[in-house]
């Protein structure tokens, strides 16, 4: 039914894309596609403009049936010092694989060649390329997640083409991918208590093992662009106090899993709490890892696997990296979020970080419960699995 896609070649890149409410634009770079080895890699740079105008970010994906830690490897950063290795698990997935289903939908000029349309909807999910007559797409767009937190979207156009066969070394692993990962924890062994917060909702019990976390800038970080999802304005948010090792190492994602929550990633990754600058930018190497991220802020990952038992103090001669965990106070995220102004803010300060109007907006809302001072009323919470320190 669909058409036939070249098994192999490589071309020239242009990209722009959206992914949580963020947008990345003017991505040059280059595409390499072996359908007959089952890989493909992508790297280009990219500007987003939500935090600063004109960021610049380095991206490189690397997928293949033959991955040594998974089906798709997605590096950040550029050199041996500011490359960040992301191994996410499951089988290959051939980006072009969907076009077996697709439907011939018209014709259209990309770049001074005519190419065919061809297109598919399915589930939430929209994609359509433009294929050559010589089997090569032309372009290709990529809609995705629906309304959730991971909804996205990308066009991408294929230029200066080249049919043939890569050379292996195109198909070489990222520094980070092939000497830091994951990444080295750093190199602080302090342990110090740390102030997170975590938007959360019924009837998931009020706990942090296997959760992502931030601090208020982390937090705002990804509720500016995602906090007027009719999804959270039901949510609640926990400021916790928790203690941690400070020998911080890559963030996991930690997420429901259909039963649970768990992190993904390396077992070492997940023997440390992991942290990164607030939705992997600010200026901080290895994606803020070890810096202030005083700019954007920090997002933490607390893997069970690195819990400490009640009553163990975090470090390496314990072998645990956090513990002591207390959940402060507890709000609703849409007295935040809509009563006192949050979201209003946010769109006066995207493209000026760090988010210091908004950052006040939050702290005044856990600082007490009156609203002339800016406070927010305590909201309850399930009793469910809370922690017994």
């Amino acid at each position: 039914r669909g058409p036939k896609i070249a098994s192999q070649w490589s071309a020239a890149l242009r990209y722009d894309g959206a992914l949580m409410g963020i947008s990345f634009t003017g991505g040059k770079g280059r595409f390499i596609y072996d359908g007959l080895g089952q890989r493909y890699r992508m790297s280009y740079n990219v500007t987003s403009d939500y935090f600063k105008p004109n960021t610049r970010h380095q991206q490189d994906q690397l997928a293949s049936a033959h991955a040594k830690y998974s089906g798709s490897n997605v590096t950040m950063g550029s050199g041996p010092d500011d490359e960040v290795c992301m191994a996410f698990g499951g089988a290959y997935y051939d980006m072009f694989g969907w076009a077996k289903w697709a439907t011939h939908t018209g014709h259209k000029v990309v770049e001074g060649k005519l190419c065919k349309i061809w297109s598919l909807e399915d589930r939430g999910l929209s994609f359509s390329m433009c294929i050559g007559s010589d089997g090569v797409p032309r372009d290709l767009n990529q809609t995705f997640g629906g309304s959730g937190k991971f909804a996205g979207s990308n066009y991408m156009q294929f230029f200066k083409v080249r049919i043939g066969a890569p050379e292996e070394a195109a198909f070489k692993p990222s520094w980070g991918c092939a000497h830091d990962y994951p990444t080295r924890p750093c190199a602080d062994k302090r342990v110090s208590e740390l102030d997170v917060y975590r938007i959360w909702g019924l009837p998931e019990p009020l706990e942090l093992q296997n959760r992502d976390t931030g601090d208020i800038l982390g937090d705002l970080s990804f509720v500016c662009t995602q906090g007027s999802s009719a999804a959270y304005q039901s949510k609640l948010i926990t400021h916790w106090k928790v203690n941690v090792s400070r020998a911080f190492g890559q963030y996991a994602l930690c997420n429901y899993n259909g039963t649970g929550n768990a992190c993904m990633g390396h077992p070492d990754m997940l023997r440390r709490v992991g942290r990164r600058s607030g939705q992997m930018q600010g200026e901080g190497k290895l994606m803020g890892q070890c810096s202030k991220n005083d700019d954007v802020g920090s997002q933490y990952s607390f893997p069970e696997q690195a819990m400490c038992p009640p009553g163990v103090h975090p470090g390496a001669r314990h072998g645990c990296a956090w513990g002591g965990a207390v959940p402060v106070r507890t709000v609703q995220a849409s007295c935040i979020m809509e009563d006192r102004g949050l979201l209003e803010a946010c769109k006066h300060e995207i493209g000026h970080a760090p988010f210091v109007h908004a950052a006040r907006i939050w702290e005044a809302a856990f600082a007490s419960e009156d609203p002339t001072q800016g406070g927010c009323p305590e909201a309850p919470t399930s009793q469910g699995s809370l922690l017994v320190i």
